[in-house]
């Protein structure tokens, strides 16, 4: 194939079926693959004529609400197909990787099959709130089918339903491929629902009718003596092949053309079939791929096992394919499913996508041998009696015809053929990130078991799996994220120790983050140089300012970056307790202090432009001592050459003051301060249950006893200095002499100020500020207070601890590290993908292709588990036009509430009454709450019509919808209206223009 024919082709991305004996699209192709026949028998009955045999998908009365926003009470009213059908669309959408919240020109083209649902929910829910003529055509007639999809889903291009009787699901497929070639929209669904619920459980199969009368459906065969009625659920999407291809999508099989016709007149009747319309509509396909007969391998026809249907079909394939040149197979999938009416063309559509994609044709179930007048016109046809591998025709590649003919004559046609060969994405050598959102926390727990299942059986594709979840999936609240070091650590990687804690659940609005730059205290030599040897992104943040630091210390920055610090195994534990509680090791090499401020400067800066360009900006800098000069280079404070040239001229000035110690204390500082000794000062008070001494080595040796005798636990910090402390006046007081000379801006980035305890926000911090910083001391557990009154989510970029500090100070707040403790075994990327994970899994996005170092293609993954539950009336369903159903009785509906006893408390109270009965009653809700949102809840503008017409029921007066909506929680509708009918009472009721939409 060449460039050309690419710009007429559609590709399909995304499959999903709910079909008799199946609910995935995996269970369909083992059902094909065997052969088998999944129609449900029973027990012949009484009537001489009704044959006990159904085609029936599993739980059709059964919907997950939760997962599309649905009230209780509309997912009872609304038609099962219809609940069904966006099921197909949503998992379909999920299955071609679709993230629907950056998907703009979707369109969708969907049928659904008649329903007797509208009059026995009708019938059983006669006289409640919400339910009347209008309600009920909302939620039932076919018209809305599409549109609902479209609004439950967010799809914004066209929205269209079709109807063609038995060629529906074939139509929209056409219509589908035809919007996608002029450019109506970028992707384009399929999708069809055919299901009557209750199930009949069997059919009238009278001499001379269509029905089969022993119950089996026998495409082509000689005992071919009708078809069997079933039922089916299916979605189809596409896109533009070069799109595709372009975008990494995995393909399913590629649409070459189709076309579409109606018999017009030219048959015997309405009910007729005519072979040279069948025989059109196929030459029209091929006429549109530009492809011939002999390009055809496989055909997956209409089949209906009608004998006057069979005979005109085979007639029409046998005239197109006469001059094939070599065999074309016939098969039929109603052999094994029945006729799906509606849905008939997508089982036909689908399998032949199956077969394509497994290189494999099915049988045909119950086929045995030709009639004598089919077999004698039979030319290259060949009907598939028995499985066969899908062997190539040397240059080129497998292609397959779909047909369906619908009754009433609109027939077509699809011209099928096998994907394009796809590059392979290498292995992945490094860790990788995998992200899982679900609706609900039971949902996701599936969802991560199936996950981790399919990368176990698929190793090699899991560097294609992450970006499949980091870039093609749709976002929901409840979410998790594993990394994944090799492909045979996929189980340790989803392990219930590890998903635990690695949850979280984002909200509607993006959080806002707040970048914390440690000081020093953590620092260790080698910190981040993995990501500097690995981590293009990174590397290229760090070479900017090491050539700077380099030119300060005679290179010594650059090669700590250089040298990665050695650690034990990977494969070994986690954490190294022994580095952790500082035994059995050498004690690390001194280095000058110029050297240790300027590295942890770099690395930083490195990290926080990093997370930058990777879309993580932040609305608020906190630093902690040194730390805080990383943030005034961010917030444009000073530029990063003037703020390392002041960093090294603080470190040298720090030598000068002699030999001091620090000493860390696990207690609030106002706990421990009367402990002090001379020569020992509070240098920092990080958080509610920690602080830090500095001074004289000898004078915080005393201390340390002081404070271990009275029952505190103590630390020596790694430092030989007395940082933050009058003995520093004489250093600090030169460093501000130097700063004068420093162009100084304002913080362009709010900065929770260590040194006043206050915002820094639009103001120049002059020289006296970094003189105080220097000698102060570190105001950290204040500042982060300010930090937290703001926003919920910090990120710790560098080294250090302040996870702790903030969690004491407010439990609930994320506190999410980027770099490695030094006593951890695991990788510098590692520990940058939890962070990236642990952000997403609270709502902060990654610019994920960013992140990327090498390629990758979307790949498909387990579709997401839903939590259905029964929503059908408790009733009997009144006589229909089709036999009721030997089954047990459909239960499970949703109970009204009680109406509200008569009140007699003081005037209002009525009200509230009556709207909390309300919204239990049209939202579906057993007990309400004030805080309660109406819209939110699921209702809609015709449950507001309800609501505001009982109200008036109610008072006599007719509010108006925008005082009963004025606030749409329970409480706040509740006073609305209680002050409205006090204060209009004898004012002119305003004209009301109806119920606001939801």
């Amino acid at each position: 194939m060449n460039a050309l024919d690419d710009e007429d082709a559609v590709a399909v991305v995304g499959l999903s079926v709910r079909l008799p004996g199946c609910d995935s699209v995996a269970r369909y192709w083992s059902l094909l693959e065997a052969g088998e026949d999944s129609i449900t028998r029973r027990e012949a009955a009484t009537a001489a004529t009704f044959v006990p045999a159904y085609g029936s998908v599993p739980g059709p009365g059964h919907f997950d609400r939760d997962r599309f926003g649905i009230a209780a009470s509309e997912a009872l009213l609304t038609d099962p197909q219809q609940r069904l059908l966006l099921e197909a669309v949503d998992e379909a959408l999920t299955t071609a990787n679709v993230d629907r919240a950056g998907t703009m020109a979707v369109s969708v083209y969907a049928g659904v099959g008649h329903s007797d649902y509208e009059r026995w929910v009708g019938s059983a829910l006669a006289g409640r709130p919400g339910v009347d003529a209008q309600s009920l055509e909302v939620t039932n007639r076919g018209d809305y089918a599409a549109t609902r999809v479209a609004y439950r889903l967010g799809l914004q291009g066209a929205a269209v339903t079709v109807q063609s009787a038995c060629s529906t699901a074939l139509t929209a497929v056409h219509l589908a491929v035809q919007d996608l070639l002029g450019r109506g929209s970028d992707l384009a669904v399929a999708a069809v629902s055919s299901v009557r619920v209750p199930a009949p459980g069997g059919y009238d199969a009278p001499l001379g009718g269509i029905g089969s009368p022993d119950g089996v459906c026998r495409p082509f065969d000689a005992a071919a003596g009708g078809s069997v009625p079933g039922d089916g659920v299916g979605a189809v999407v596409f896109k533009r092949l070069a799109d595709a291809v372009s975008d990494g999508d995995e393909i399913w099989a590629v649409v070459r053309g189709s076309a579409m016709n109606n018999d017009g007149s030219g048959k015997s009747g309405f009910a007729g079939v005519d072979a040279a319309a069948q025989t059109e509509v196929i030459r029209a396909a091929l006429d549109v791929a530009g492809l011939g007969p002999g390009d055809i391998d496989y055909v997956e026809a209409h089949g209906s096992g009608t004998r006057i249907g069979d005979s005109t079909e085979w007639s029409a394939l046998a005239e197109v394919f006469a001059e094939a040149g070599h065999p074309v197979h016939v098969g039929a999938v109603k052999g094994g499913l029945g006729h799906l009416r509606e849905a008939a063309g997508l089982a036909g559509f689908a399998k032949a996508v199956l077969s394509l994609r497994h290189r494999r044709l099915a049988a045909t179930p119950h086929f045995e041998r030709l009639p004598a007048d089919l077999a004698a016109r039979s030319g290259p046809l060949q009907p598939l009696g028995e499985a066969l591998d899908w062997t190539a025709v040397p240059g080129r590649p497998r292609r397959a015809g779909v047909s369906a003919f619908g009754l009433g004559g609109t027939n077509c046609h699809v011209v099928l053929e096998e994907a394009p060969v796809a590059p392979v994405t290498p292995p992945s050598q490094e860790p990788e990130l995998l992200l899982l959102s679900s609706h609900h926390s039971d949902a996701l727990d599936v969802d991560l078991a199936a996950l981790r299942d399919h990368l176990g059986e698929n190793p090699s594709r899991i560097a294609d799996a992450a970006w499949t979840t980091q870039t093609a999936r749709h976002r929901y609240a409840h979410r998790a994220y594993a990394v994944v070091r090799s492909p045979d650590e996929v189980a340790v990687a989803f392990g219930s120790d590890r998903l635990r804690i690695q949850r979280g659940h984002a909200t509607a609005d993006v959080p806002e983050v707040v970048f914390v730059l440690p000081g020093l205290g953590s620092h260790y030599p080698g910190m981040g140089a993995e990501l500097a040897r690995t981590d293009p992104l990174f590397a290229r943040h760090l070479q900017g300012v090491v050539a700077v630091a380099d030119t300060l210390t005679d290179g010594a920055v650059g090669r700590s970056f250089a040298t990665e610090p050695a650690r034990p195994d990977r494969q070994g534990d986690r954490v190294d307790l022994r580095a952790l509680l500082r035994r059995g090791g050498s004690a690390p090499a001194p280095r000058e202090l110029r050297e240790v401020h300027l590295s942890l400067f770099c690395m930083e800066h490195a990290m926080a432009r990093t997370l930058m360009d990777l879309g993580i900006r932040p609305a608020a800098l906190l630093g902690h001592s040194l730390g805080e000069w990383v943030a005034a280079v961010l917030a444009g404070v000073v530029g990063p050459e003037d703020a390392m040239a002041a960093v090294a001229r603080r470190a040298d000035l720090v030598e000068t003051a002699g030999p001091g110690a620090m000493l860390s204390v696990l207690a609030a500082a106002e706990e421990v301060e009367r402990y002090a000794v001379e020569d020992t000062w509070i240098a920092a008070e990080n958080g509610p249950g920690h602080c830090v001494f500095s001074g004289r080595p000898e004078a915080v040796s005393t201390l340390a006893g002081r404070l271990r005798a009275a029952g505190f636990t103590t630390l020596p910090v790694d430092a030989t200095h007395p940082f933050h402390t009058p003995q520093l006046a004489g250093a600090a007081a030169l460093l501000g002499e130097d700063l004068r000379h420093v162009d100084l801006a304002p913080a362009r980035i709010p900065i929770a100020s260590s040194v006043l305890g206050t915002w820094l926000d639009g103001k120049v911090p002059e020289p006296g500020y970094w003189r105080d910083h220097m000698v102060s001391r570190v105001r950290f557990r204040t500042a982060a207070g300010l930090v937290l009154s703001r926003h919920r989510i910090l990120i710790e970029v560098g080294p250090g601890t302040a996870r702790p500090w903030i969690s004491q100070a407010d439990p609930d707040a994320v506190c999410v590290r980027t770099v490695r403790r030094s006593y951890e075994n695991t990788g510098d990327r590692q520990i940058l993908l939890e962070a990236l994970g642990e952000l997403w899994a609270h709502g902060v996005e990654t610019d994920w292709p960013r992140l990327r170092r090498g390629p990758a293609r979307r790949v498909s993954l387990p579709p997401r588990a839903l939590l259905r539950r029964r929503y059908l009336p408790d009733t009997e369903p009144p006589a229909g036009p089709w036999p009721a159903p030997a089954t047990e009785r459909q239960a499970e509906s949703v109970p009204e509430p009680p109406a509200p006893a008569p009140s007699e408390e003081a005037p209002g109270s009525t009200v509230g009454q009556f709207l909390a009965h309300r919204f239990r009653v049209l939202l579906g809700l057993r007990q309400v709450h004030p805080d309660d949102h109406f819209f939110h809840l699921g209702g809609d503008s015709l449950m507001g019509v309800h609501l505001i017409a009982g109200l008036k029921e109610l008072t006599g007066r007719a509010v108006p919808s925008s005082v009963v909506f004025a606030s749409a929680t329970l409480g706040g509708m509740t006073r609305e209206v209680q002050d409205w009918l006090a204060t209009t009472e004898h004012e002119p009721e305003p004209l009301d223009h109806g119920s606001p939409a939801s």
